[in-house]
């Protein structure tokens, strides 16, 4: 990170520090020490990727939200990363442990070499190893301790390495990110009271106190759909075993207990729906399910043939629905209906190689060697950076991208500004428009362009792309002008004839976004159609 970048991420965590009501304390605390904290928010300080997306985490800020060029040395690292999540996610637990041993011994070790990494980063690094250990024992089924311990010590020392002494403050009092929060919710699951087949050793209130710090405005609304279900899902389990065993209650009394377990799960519900997630989701069902049948059997519960009847017994059977649907589509593409592992907590999307995005595109683009380097570096130095042997410096980056057509900050949202309401304000925009609030979603786009800087040309290209779409959606425009203006701001960053050839391709977040849109007005049959399908094919 240079100086400006180092201020600008400064600025950004302050601003959202004080909207969430962390101190930096809060905000560091197990990560670094008390002078490396300073500096950082002083904005005098580099933070490599793992800090950086564990600072962020803790700000309630989502990775996969980004769009993060790495240099060669630092995309190998997250290469790895991503391999043993894809191996475990796939039960390829054998490859699993070879690449996270492999990891271990570059990033978590002392050593030289140009993989050292400084304390900070070793730390992270071997949160990463040991979650991802622990994974691959609950895979294999094992309960036997493997030569780093059992699942359950492998989790508390994962927790441990950056939430010291978790129980000695209320979570209200600390800030977390997703990823600690979910190493909590398995160690509360791994509680036992020593006998066997039961978990009554785990505690609801912290179950409970887990799902309040979710809601409490501290997570984006990404991070609160990826965790809110799972923690809803054991800390319902957890009391209907509690509920089940409790004897001389009265009807009321009961029916008020399992209202509120439906409550939550009706919660978690309408969270996976706005943010398009399916974790847990079969779970969701099943425990709504469970909860159906308690009710009903309840004195009342139908009240006859009445009104409130009818409406019980519909919602029963749409949720009957809905699990046998999954099941089917489940078993159709053999994936277990059960959210079995968290390799979606570690997942990061959006990472792209600096040497490879300017390998990429040049050809892509038709831009020879000489013209893309000439006024910013020698050809060899270009030859170097386009083979993966060097990572360019950072101002060689910004000009290499300028003439690629992309933005040279190397780690941004859709938007490129330092303004959190910013960011907040598009996913309200894309709420309204998908709920049809037209005069909203203007005052909304209007506002957007107040806040942001419109000189910026991605920024410019994402919010045309919302003003075209908000259009078409009003009926102001029809389908063949939509599709034009839609390539007119694709063409702002890549010409439309780049992306249709054959060959290899690189495109930003925001130019596929345009094509997809571009997409949805063409002939399903038609050749247009097909070419764009089978590009995003190869690209993915």
């Amino acid at each position: 990170m240079n100086r400006d970048e180092r201020i600008q991420f400064a600025g950004y965590i302050g601003m959202l520090r004080e909207k969430r009501n962390i101190t930096v304390n809060q905000l560091t605390e197990g990560l670094c020490g008390e002078r490396a904290a300073r500096l950082i928010v002083q904005g005098k300080r580099s933070t490599g990727r793992p800090l950086r997306e564990a600072l962020l985490g803790r700000l309630g800020v989502g990775a996969e939200d980004y769009e993060c060029y790495l240099g060669s040395e630092e995309y190998a690292q997250w290469k790895m990363q991503e391999r043993t999540l894809h191996c475990i996610a796939y039960e390829k637990t054998g490859q699993a442990e070879e690449t996270l041993e492999k990891y271990h011994e570059l990033y978590c070790e002392q050593g030289g070499g140009k993989n050292h990494a400084g304390e900070i980063e070793r730390k992270l690094n071997r949160q990463f190893y040991l979650s991802m250990l622990a994974q691959i024992q609950r895979r294999q089924g094992k309960e036997a301790a493997s030569r780093e311990g059992t699942f359950t010590s492998l989790m508390e020392e994962a927790l441990s390495l950056t939430v010291p002494e978790p129980e000695k403050k209320p979570l209200s009092e600390l800030a977390l990110s997703v990823r600690e929060l979910n190493l909590i919710l398995e160690l509360e699951r791994c509680r036992k009271n020593g006998r066997k087949g039961l978990l009554s050793g785990e505690r609801p209130e912290r179950y409970r106190e887990v799902v309040a710090y979710i809601t409490s405005g501290r997570l984006d609304r990404r991070g609160m759909a990826k965790l809110y279900p799972k923690a809803v899902f054991f800390l319902c389990r957890c009391l209907m075993e509690e509920y089940g065993a409790e004897e001389e209650e009265t009807d009321s009394e009961t029916r008020k207990k399992y209202t509120e377990l439906f409550t939550y799960c009706n919660r978690a519900l309408e969270m996976l729906r706005d943010n398009g997630r399916m974790y847990f989701l079969w779970e969701i069902l099943d425990m709504r399910e469970r909860l159906f049948d308690k009710l009903e059997k309840l004195p009342g519960s139908r009240r006859g043939r009445g009104e409130g009847g009818d409406a019980f017994l519909r919602l029963q059977q749409e949720n009957a629905r809905w699990k046998q649907a999954l099941e089917d589509v489940y078993a159709q593409f053999r994936v277990p209906k059960e959210t079995v592992d968290d390799c979606w907590l570690y997942r990061t999307k959006g990472i792209s190689c600096t040497n490879e995005v300017i390998r990429i595109r040049s050809r892509m683009l038709g831009i020879g060697a000489g013209e893309l380097c000439e006024g910013v570096c020698d050809i060899r130095t270009l030859y170097r950076i386009r083979n993966g042997k060097v990572s360019p410096q950072r101002w060689v980056t910004e000009r290499l991208f300028e003439k690629l057509g992309l933005f040279g900050e190397l780690v941004r949202t859709e938007l490129v500004t330092g303004v959190p309401e910013a960011r907040e304000l598009m996913e309200r925009l894309r709420e309204s428009m998908n709920g049809q609030h037209w005069e909203e979603a203007e005052e909304m786009l209007e506002r957007l362009k107040q806040l942001v800087s419109m000189d910026i040309t991605c920024n410019r290209q994402a919010l045309q792309r919302q003003e075209v779409l908000l259009s078409w959606a009003k009926k102001e425009i029809d389908k063949a002008e939509c599709s034009r203006r839609l390539r007119e701001v694709l063409e702002l960053t890549l010409p439309y004839k780049a992306f249709l050839a054959p060959g290899e391709k690189y495109l930003t977040h925001e130019e596929q976004s345009c094509i997809r849109n571009m997409m949805a007005g063409m002939d399903k049959e038609g050749e247009e159609f097909q070419t764009c399908l089978q590009r995003f094919e190869e690209i993915y």
